[in-house]
């Protein structure tokens, strides 16, 4: 077990200049305000919105994520409003947390086409407590792998735009961590995002939506291909691949989502199975989604409908 958290606290630590210091959450397309802030303001209510993702379970100090997000459209300023705050666990011993308010506004090119611009702006808090990492040997720890146990904060600033076309066509890309500087063991440093989904209505009661998510950080390239069936607007189910992108890793997970809505609250789970080389060390992750849509008085108009993804 040693042997394997000392390879789990080399990835996450020992390459951090390159490695990637996000995860890709499966479920993010049901709230996209933690990457991007201009997937706001598309729901009159009010949306509550919490995310666990567990990775490589079973393992002591593996990764993990816990996502909260609220958000809603306020229509004198045609605008969506919101507040997202994370927790990021990267490995032994190091791990961020993000609070951030975020804002977006929509303009409208047509009835059925709409721009909308988001700016997210907070705190990001980065933690590092080298007591957490386990070793068999003092030899094992390198020079480049010795910070002090530190807790640092800092302003942290995320940048969007998404277009949407008749409700069916959702393209986006931002840029996480603008002010954030070169990477470091405390600084994530900047992560582009770009994706896109079209949602097809097969029937009266099926709707299928393929999806594209792409995540760039310095070295590393990470690509999510998903496609996920919906009945009758109650449950669905989705199937997400990994390709592997980076030689080095070897590593190209496939993602089985499963999720029901009803009434006003809606549940989703994904399992990740381990593909590739290192797929025997890395077991298996799982990611648990519940959302809320809390009633407001019903004086706005959302910038665009909501739909399967608000």
């Amino acid at each position: 077990m040693k042997k394997i958290l000392v390879l789990i606290s080399l990835l996450s630590l020992g390459f951090v200049v390159n490695a990637q210091q996000e995860l890709l959450l499966s479920q993010q397309f049901y709230s996209r305000i933690n990457k991007n802030p201009a997937g706001i303001g598309n729901v009159e209510d009010v949306d509550l919105f919490l995310l666990g993702h567990f990775q490589y379970a079973g393992m002591e100090d593996a990764p993990k994520t816990f996502l909260a997000n609220a958000h809603t459209f306020v229509d004198k300023w045609n605008s969506g409003i919101g507040l997202s705050v994370s927790y990021d666990h990267l490995g032994i011993a190091r791990g961020f947390t993000s609070v951030k308010a975020d804002y977006s506004y929509g303009l409208r090119w047509r009835d059925d086409m709409l721009v909308s611009f988001g700016l997210g702006f907070g705190v990001l808090v980065s933690h590092f407590d080298l007591n957490k990492y386990k070793v068999e040997s003092e030899a094992e720890l390198s020079e480049d792998f010795m910070p002090d146990d530190e807790n640092e904060t800092r302003p942290d600033m995320d940048f969007g735009v998404e277009f949407i076309m008749k409700e069916n066509l959702l393209v986006g890309a931002s840029v996480t961590h603008l002010i954030s500087g070169k990477t470091s063991t405390f600084v994530p440093g900047q992560h582009i995002y770009l994706y896109g989904r079209y949602l097809f209505k097969v029937d009266e009661k099926w709707d299928v939506a393929p999806m594209l998510t792409y995540m760039h950080h310095k070295k590393v390239n990470l690509l999510e291909v998903n496609v996920t069936g919906f009945y009758d607007r109650f449950i669905w189910a989705g199937l997400t691949w990994h390709p592997d992108m980076s030689s080095g890793f070897k590593s190209n997970p496939l993602a089985i989502t499963l999720g029901a809505e009803y009434k006003r609250f809606r549940l989703g789970y994904t399992f990740d199975i381990g593909i590739g080389r290192i797929h025997n060390i890395a077991a298996t992750s799982h990611e648990v989604m519940l959302s809320y849509s809390l009633e407001r008085k019903k004086t706005a108009t959302a910038v665009y409908g909501g739909d399967f993804f608000e």
